[in-house]
């Protein structure tokens, strides 16, 4: 049987048909994988580069998960914080409303004194008291049992004192104050407490808080 002899433009034709052919399967594995290299024998420098790409993003989507989850672990946090601060304020309320209720008693007033040289063992203290008389029973002496009145010829505390100094004088600064001088009287003549330079004369001023006071000698007016 001899062979099926092909024209040379017939060949060229098949040829043709193969490569549209091989055209037509290429695009189809395109279009189903969604990449326009599909292997090294594509492109090869596209290919490995597209691959290290992969394996990159493959890395950044475990980062993302990672990071996920720390998001969630903080979320879980800042709920347990504002359970802590609800649970807080809820507490500050209640001892706001326990300062504010009134207690079983209030204070009255508030006393206090200080006793020079008292002790827990003896408040009387150091300080001493004198006096001439005892008016009543009602205070007694330091004999045991604080029963025992004082009597009217003790002291109580101290012995008495005696007071010394210059001995006061009249209006002329010279005359010792006796019995027989008259310190206020009904007329200037018989205030003898009140003589020379103490007596004011007639047309003396005297000024009090701004007040001037002139003196006038005659019969006060009716």
């Amino acid at each position: 049987m001899s062979g099926i002899v092909l024209s040379a433009s017939v060949r060229q034709n098949l040829l043709s048909l193969q490569s549209t052919a091989d055209l037509l399967a290429t695009t189809q594995n395109r279009l189903s994988t969604g990449k326009s290299v599909n292997s090294a024998l594509d492109n090869p420098t596209n290919f490995f580069t597209a691959q290290s790409l992969d394996n990159r993003a493959s890395d950044i989507n475990n980062l993302l998960d990672g990071i996920a989850n720390g998001v969630q672990v903080l979320q879980a946090a800042n709920t347990g914080i504002t359970s802590l601060q609800k649970l807080i304020d809820s507490a500050k309320s209640i001892a706001n409303q326990a300062l504010q209720t009134t207690v079983g008693y209030s204070t009255k007033s508030n006393v206090s004194a200080t006793i020079s040289g008292a002790t827990a063992a003896d408040l009387r203290g150091t300080t001493s008291f004198a006096s001439a008389t005892a008016s009543s029973d009602v205070i007694y002496s330091g004999a045991p049992g604080g029963t025992t009145a004082i009597t009217a010829a003790k002291t109580l505390g101290a012995s008495q004192g005696v007071f010394t100094g210059t001995a006061a004088t009249a209006g002329d600064g010279t005359t010792a104050l006796t019995g027989t001088i008259t310190l206020i009287a009904t007329g200037g003549t018989t205030a003898t407490g009140l003589v020379g330079n103490a007596q004011p004369a007639d047309g003396d001023t005297l000024t009090v808080n701004g007040k001037t006071i002139t003196f006038r000698s005659g019969a006060a007016p009716a």
